[in-house]
């Protein structure tokens, strides 16, 4: 399926989860699993809502998971804990990583990992300076999505913002968008932080 703007633009540019948030897709590993790999506490995990999540004010520290297809995706209110490089290493060991972090205040990121490598990292807003073991590995899709990897400034008005870019990248490497229904849960749980 070939994702457009108008799949993911709601995450991005509404409301939703606000304006400091991290999702991490990883692929064929299940909630739990995940969960562990990020270092949760095993007698920490446990269904969990986003309300009430937010409504017990219960995070940074603790990281949401919910199924997505064959992926798990992890769901970091005011946190990004998976962006950070040993990690995004540890969720990727034997399979695939995509991560991407909503920061108003600071710096937005994007992450693709494979198993255990730090293929590519950058800032949505500077696509161009980009790092890893082959940053430029993604560069075609970064032009289809809007993020030109060379750093020419874009003439269509139609050009997403660089979270609305990072996500839809992370939908045509994953296959799969995070649905509403998946974020007011019940999800899997567990303390990181």
């Amino acid at each position: 399926m070939a994702f457009t703007y108008a799949d993911v633009a709601w995450l991005a540019e509404d409301d939703e989860l606000g304006d400091l948030w991290n999702l991490t897709f990883v692929r064929e590993v299940t909630e739990v699993e995940a969960l562990l790999r990020l270092g949760a506490d095993q007698e920490s995990i446990r269904p969990l809502t986003y309300d009430e999540l937010i409504d017990n004010g219960l995070f940074p520290e603790t990281v949401l998971a919910g199924r997505v297809g064959g992926w798990t995706v992890l769901i970091e209110e005011s946190g990004w804990t998976c962006t950070e490089a040993d990690k995004a290493q540890a969720l990727s060991a034997g399979t695939v990583a995509v991560a991407v972090l909503r920061h108003d205040y600071a710096s937005d990121d994007f992450v693709y990992a494979v198993d255990r490598e730090l293929v590519t990292h950058f800032n949505p807003k500077i696509p161009e300076q980009r790092h890893g073991s082959d940053p430029d590995r993604l560069n075609d899709l970064m032009r289809e999505v809007g993020l030109d990897p060379d750093g020419v400034p874009g003439t269509d008005a139609e050009a997403p913002s660089s979270v609305t870019g990072a996500l839809l990248l992370a939908a045509r490497l994953t296959g799969v968008v995070l649905p509403l229904e998946i974020i007011r849960g019940p999800l899997m749980s567990g303390v990181v932080g």
